[in-house]
């Protein structure tokens, strides 16, 4: 295994505090894949076996388990694999998982890069849930190695948000008033042509999910600026002061108020492909 260089460690960090106050301010629906995932499961004794792929600190996958533990019946074991390269998202991962109520769970929690994780182990569901935008140039070939890791009825779910979504606005105006940062992005629309491209079935669900981005309009709120840091995926405070109110003109531009809160629209969908039959 590789080790993270010191500037990796470093981005891991920004980038967990400011995951940690977009989780907060995120109003996001798991119900759809939780649901795909009971739909589509077909168990067989003695072991459900689910890898999460990017896994970050742990919110879904603790659903995930939740929803398959009262699925499956109690003489199925629950083998749940998790890949997550950020040092601060595995503790946090770790501290959920080991509540008592996963006791029975046989987990792993893995420290690679996913471009650099391998398994021979075979899975009923795989699932990369928000984490394919970190993987620019890899996504056909992660589709395909997921592919070959799935058991034969398994399938593998993918969640992104879509083309409308204004984070991706905000990641482009930030690189276009930086130079820095990123100038594309993955969404499912393009997710949807690369599947198409490896000649694979799938079915899509869209759905809306939304953001409160109130705290991003309060002066020197450290919680706003690392929510703005999220919506420019990088360092907000390289944006000058002019900058930074084209960036909260983007967000401004497409809140609706509710309840007092500022909302943001980032809709999303989630696709299940599932591993192509033999001839």
């Amino acid at each position: 295994m590789i080790s993270p260089t010191e500037l990796e460690i470093k981005l891991y960090e920004a980038y967990d505090a400011s995951y940690q106050v977009f989780l907060k301010n995120w109003q996001v629906n798991r119900q759809v894949a939780l649901d795909l995932m009971q739909k589509h499961l077909k168990p067989h004794p003695p072991q459900i076996a689910v890898l999460s792929v990017g896994a970050g600190p742990g919110d879904f996958d603790v659903q995930v388990i939740s929803t398959l533990k009262q699925q499956i019946s109690q003489e199925l074991k629950l083998r749940y694999v998790a890949v997550e390269p950020n040092h601060l998202h595995r503790q946090r991962y770790e501290q959920k998982i080991t509540a008592p109520e996963f006791a029975d769970v046989d987990w792993k929690v893995h420290p690679e890069k996913v471009e650099e994780f391998w398994t021979d182990e075979k899975f009923d569901i795989i699932h990369y849930t928000h984490s394919m935008y970190h993987m620019p140039g890899y996504e056909q070939l992660l589709v395909q190695r997921a592919m070959e890791m799935l058991k034969d009825n398994g399938f593998l779910i993918l969640t992104l948000d879509t083309t409308d979504a204004v984070i991706y606005d905000t990641i482009f105006k930030y690189a276009a008033l930086t130079g820095e940062g990123f100038t594309e992005m993955l969404q499912m629309e393009k997710m949807q042509t690369m599947v198409d491209e490896l000649g694979l079935s799938y079915e899509v669900v869209n759905y809306p999910e939304y953001m409160d981005v109130t705290l991003c309009f309060e002066e020197n709120s450290s919680a706003g600026k690392a929510l703005m840091d999220f919506f420019c995926q990088a360092d907000s405070s390289q944006l000058s002061e002019e900058q930074r109110q084209e960036m909260l003109h983007i967000l401004a531009s497409n809140v609706s108020e509710r309840d007092g809160r500022k909302l943001v629209p980032l809709p999303a969908a989630t696709m299940m492909i599932p591993k192509p039959k033999k001839h």
